[in-house]
């Protein structure tokens, strides 16, 4: 039986958010908890927004029905998330795979006017990781060697969880039906209106890509794979470039082009067949 007890003030204090693909995770699973894999699009829509503080963040997530991958992005093309999505009672539990085929997990809580815990990978991990360092999930920890390891059944996955999210809070949760009408409406037109690239393709490909870009600029572009890590990077001085890529596994990438002039970048989906 996992025990629960309440997170002391300071530790949510001292608790710093960061991006969840910028840091070493102190607390890995050894698999997705099970639970029925879900299309998270198909509770929040294509399009969501969140109050944050003062902002206000538009959120988009695209599913493959293929991978069960859920891709979470925001409005400008900042990749929240990328992995499968397990429904446990009340909680969704949002398994992002790392190179070792090890899973980092955190939950999010989603009510008709709220959603909790979003974006707060590394601060889940961390309370994980104070409940362990208090005493706590011993028995289902099954190796120490580079991260700790644990294996949780359904049962302690969500105490665990439920646990987490408790003290995290609540942000209130905009899904507008019509909003997501004229999106899909206009995404049939123009699926995202880029400011740096012009065209990238063929997508899916499979030995190389044509990048056009709207403008000649000195440019870095980066690829990575779905667990973040960085496959290829080329540097660019001109808005026309065949880039090839035939020694990448089949599968989905993300390619980042940043103009390193301005600062400006913005991320493309490829698919490797």
């Amino acid at each position: 039986m996992i025990r629960s007890i309440k997170i002391i003030a300071p530790l949510i204090l001292l608790i710093i958010l960061i991006g969840c693909n910028e840091y070493e995770p102190d607390i890995v699973f050894e698999k997705p908890i099970k639970g029925k894999l879900i299309n998270l699009s198909s509770r929040l829509g294509n399009s969501f927004k969140v109050i944050r503080e003062s902002d206000t963040i538009k959120y988009k997530i695209s599913f493959d029905d293929i991978s069960n991958i859920n891709y979470i992005t925001t409005s400008d093309s900042d990749t929240v998330f990328v992995g499968t999505i397990t429904k446990r009672n009340e909680l969704y539990l949002l398994n992002r795979k790392l190179s070792e085929n090890k899973v980092v997990i955190h939950a999010i809580k989603v009510t008709d006017s709220t959603i909790t815990g979003l974006e707060t990978e590394w601060i889940q991990n961390q309370i994980i990781k104070n409940q362990i360092d208090s005493g706590y999930y011993q028995n289902i920890i099954s190796d120490t060697t580079n991260n700790i390891t644990i294996s949780p059944k359904k049962k302690d996955g969500k105490e665990i969880f439920r646990f987490v999210i408790e003290p995290l809070k609540p942000e209130k949760l905009i899904i507008s039906n019509q909003d997501l009408t004229e999106e899909k409406n206009e995404s049939l037109l123009n699926p995202i209106d880029y400011k740096l690239i012009d065209k990238i393709y063929p997508n899916p490909f499979i030995y190389k890509i044509t990048i056009e870009l709207k403008q000649k600029a000195p440019y870095v572009i980066m690829i990575n794979d779905i667990n973040g890590n960085r496959v290829k990077t080329t540097k660019l001085n001109t808005n026309h470039f065949e880039l090839y890529l035939p020694d990448l596994s089949k599968g989905y990438y993300f390619l980042k082009v940043l103009n390193t002039n301005t600062d400006e970048s913005e991320s493309f989906k490829l698919i490797k067949n």
